[in-house]
Parts: C-alpha cells; sequence; structure tokens
C-alpha cells in the first residue's frame, strides 16, 4: 500500500513555499493552494511559508479570497530586508528582499523537525536555492515545481539568450540565475514540471550531475488541475446579465495578453473574417470580449488584441478591457459567458493554467494552440473538452479549416450549449492530481520513513 493510498499510516507533513497566498492570489500559488485543500485527505498535512501579502504586487491582493482557500492551514508569513534600498537600485521583485527572512523562518520551522518534505511551487525561482541550503543543514527532502523555465538557453552548455546584448544588471541577474539552477536541480529529491518539454530541458542540462530525481518515480509531468469548489463558490455569486441582448453570443477570454498572444488571437480573427465575409450570420451576433490582457496598463496605451481585430474588420465584435480583474471576478466572468477562449504562446512547452477549469465549466471552448505543445495533444486526445486550432513555428492551420473549427464553436455557443466533461477531465481534477502529488512525495522520502 502506497503512502497516498494509506489513511492509517503516521501522518506526514509538508511545508509547502510559494510567492504569495490568502489574501493574495497569483497563478503560480494556484497548485500550492488546491494541494492545500487535498493533501490533508491523503495523509498529509500541510503548512505553507510566504511573503506577507503587503510584500507583493497590491493588485493581486484580493479581500474577498479567503473562500478559495482551504480552512486551517498552517500559514507562516515573513516581511522582507532592505526593502527601500533594492527598490531605489531598481529591484522590483519581492523575492529577492523576501529570501533572507524565508530562509531564517523555514529554518526556524524545519530545526523544530515538524517536516518530512520541503515542496517549492513558484516562479520566484530565487526561493529554489534555499532548498539546498536547508537539505544540507537538516537533511530533510525537497521538490522543486516548474511552471516554467528558469534559465534560458539556446542549448545545453550555452549562455543563457541575448546575453551578450543585456546590460550589465541583467547579465549578472541571469548568471545567478544560472548558478542558483544548478544547485536547486541537482540537489533537488523530486521534480514537478507542467510541461514534458520543461522536464526533458532540466534533464539534459543536468543529466551528467546524475541527480537524483531523475530514477523513475522521482519526476513527474503534473499540469495545473481544477478545483470544483472554485466554480460552486463564484456561480454562487455570479452576476446577472440581464443589460446584454439575447441575440448576442458572448465570448469571453481572461488572462494574458499583449505580443505573446497576438498569433494565436490573430488566427481567431482570420477564421472569423472569413466566415463573415461568406456572409455567416452567427459572426455579426458575437461580442468578444478580452479580460486583464495587460499587466500594469494604463489608460492611452495600447490595447494589441484589439488591434489585431481592428486589422481583420472585426473591430465592432470584439473589445479589450486589460485591467486586471480579481480571480473571483474572472471566474464569474466564464461562467455569464455563453462561451470561452483559451490562447496559447509560441512555446511547445506552453501548458495554459487555466485548461481544465475552463473545461470543467461546461462552456463552449474554442482554443488556439502551437501544436506540438502538451495542451494541444491533451485536446486531440479528448476532442470533447473544446474545438482546437493549431499553429507552429513556420505555419498555421489554413484559414479555412480553422473557419469550419470556428463555426461549429459559434453553433455549440448560439444553443447556449453545456457538457459534462466530468468523466474525461477526473484525472485532471484536484483530488487526482493531490495523488499523483502525494505518490511522488512518499517516493522521495527516505528509506526508514
Amino acid at each position: 500500500m502506497t503512502q497516498a493510498e494509506s489513511t492509517t499510516a503516521r501522518r506526514r507533513r509538508v511545508l509547502l513555499v510559494v510567492s504569495a497566498f490568502n489574501p493574495a492570489i497569483i497563478a503560480d500559488m494556484q497548485r500550492a493552494r488546491m494541494l492545500a485543500w487535498e493533501l490533508p485527505r491523503l495523509g498529509w498535512d500541510v503548512e505553507v511559508l510566504t511573503p506577507r501579502a503587503s510584500e507583493v504586487r497590491q493588485d493581486v491582493v484580493e479581500r474577498d479570497a479567503g473562500a478559495f482557500f482551504a480552512p486551517d492551514v498552517r500559514v507562516h508569513e515573513v516581511g522582507s530586508i532592505g526593502r527601500p534600498l533594492l527598490e531605489a537600485l531598481g529591484s522590483r521583485s519581492h523575492g529577492w528582499r523576501t529570501l533572507q527572512s524565508m530562509h531564517r523562518r523555514g529554518s526556524a520551522l524545519i530545526a523544530s523537525k515538524r517536516f518530512d518534505l520541503i515542496y517549492f511551487s513558484t516562479t520566484t525561482f530565487v526561493y529554489f536555492v534555499l532548498g539546498a541550503a536547508w537539505k544540507r543543514r537538516y537533511g530533510v527532502p525537497y521538490l522543486v515545481d516548474f511552471h516554467d523555465p528558469w534559465v534560458k538557453r539556446n542549448g545545453a552548455a550555452d549562455p543563457p539568450q541575448g546575453w551578450r546584448s543585456q546590460g550589465w544588471r541583467s547579465r549578472l541577474t541571469q548568471y545567478m540565475a544560472d548558478r542558483m539552477e544548478r544547485a536547486a536541480v541537482t540537489n533537488a529529491e523530486g521534480l514537478v514540471a507542467v510541461s514534458p518539454d520543461y522536464v526533458a530541458l532540466l534533464r539534459r542540462r543536468y543529466q551528467m550531475s546524475n541527480p537524483v530525481w531523475l530514477a523513475t518515480g522521482r519526476h513527474a509531468v503534473i499540469p495545473f488541475g481544477a478545483l470544483d469548489h472554485d466554480l460552486s463558490e463564484a456561480a454562487r455569486a455570479t452576476r446577472t446579465t440581464t443589460a446584454r441582448s439575447s441575440a448576442e453570443l458572448n465570448v469571453h477570454y481572461v488572462g494574458a495578453g499583449g505580443a505573446i498572444m497576438v498569433r494565436s488571437f490573430t488566427l481567431i480573427c482570420r477564421a472569423l473574417a472569413l466566415l463573415r465575409s461568406q456572409g455567416n450570420q452567427l459572426v455579426t451576433r458575437v461580442r468578444v470580449r478580452l479580460f486583464g490582457t495587460v499587466y500594469d496598463w494604463k489608460p492611452g496605451d495600447a490595447k494589441q488584441l484589439e488591434g489585431v481585430a481592428r486589422a481583420a474588420g472585426l473591430a465592432d465584435l470584439v473589445t479589450e478591457c486589460p485591467q486586471r480583474v480579481s480571480y473571483r471576478r474572472s471566474l464569474e466572468i466564464l461562467m455569464e459567458s455563453d462561451g470561452a477562449l483559451i490562447l496559447g504562446v509560441d512555446d511547445s512547452g506552453y501548458m495554459p493554467s487555466k485548461l481544465f477549469s475552463y473545461a470543467l465549466s461546461g462552456k463552449p471552448l474554442l482554443t488556439a494552440l502551437r501544436r506540438d505543445s502538451p495542451a494541444y495533444a491533451q485536446l486531440q486526445h479528448a476532442p470533447g473538452l473544446g474545438h482546437a486550432l493549431w499553429f507552429d513555428s513556420h505555419e498555421e492551420m489554413p484559414v479555412s479549416e480553422a473557419a469550419t473549427l470556428v463555426t461549429c464553436f459559434m453553433d455549440d455557443v448560439a444553443a447556449r450549449k453545456t457538457y459534462d466533461r466530468r468523466a474525461a477531465l477526473t484525472p485532471f481534477l484536484a483530488p487526482a492530481m493531490a495523488m499523483r502529488h502525494a505518490e511522488l512525495f512518499a517516493a522521495c522520502l527516505p528509506p526508514n520513513q
């Protein structure tokens, strides 16, 4: 019987190290937030080490966020050291200014011998280096979770991309990141990534060091899951939309926009423009609204996705609202829609964090993703999740084929269809994702534990 399957074995305790927690909600703490709900049911008690809310960007602090966090989870918060000096030097990341505080508080917690394992799940990668320091001093194993690449190189032994063209500060940061990644990854007992590309990248880069996580059962590709509780909480307070015309087909997107999403959104707009030119009547009813697309957007700044729509002759159909929306509001926007979009970036490893949550909502989905990405592969494996357009490094789906899929999507939207996708989604819901983590955690424990 594995640790994950046993409810009678001695309970374990894991310290989750994140870059923000309640009442702040950011994308890179969603994995830890969901695990805090589910791991206790699998015999793992959870505690969280995080910077306090005053240290993070204040636009991500959501005072109504409490219902999205598991109750009774012990959270250890820290402040920063030298914040005025670091900000004067141009550092905007709270990672560096809280690193020493995170180290001190974590050391005190681990010294109490209350933890069997440490799990770093954040894109504030500088925290990863704490794992090697704590392991060396206290002998507690740790795992690292890669949501994105940390150091980007052209090849395993090449310097970071753009090294020679950067200023001294950026080059110093890249130099330090390269060394810190090596220390963190080669000393980790286990490794998790949202994409197989990231595991393969780290394997190529560090296989000569023979880190223990290369062993079978010590690494796993686990995409971002979906939590039923989130959608239930959002549905409980979803706003009514009595002001909208029943003739409108409301298609919503919430998430990053800007240059990284231009390619995927352009493909969608080209398909819509072709259908309009062919006299498709549903296109005239579509209202695409894009929310939260640009960090720190100010009035007068560009709206790149609106620009894409304008160039395609769809300015009357597309509205971009770049300002950030809260996590609660993002789910309400999804629930209020007749259909939803998921946009992809030009990165073969990219896995949208919202894919399974959006699919769980039951809304018709239209995605535009890189053809060799894990997200596109998932939609090909389970086409009932949504309609998938594709592009790659050199080409994209023929616009006539894209238009056919967009037509199917619009038919679903016009019929206000909803889909019960639970059977296909069960492996990607929070309980199953937590089970996979618990099994990996157990494999990384010392033999006598």
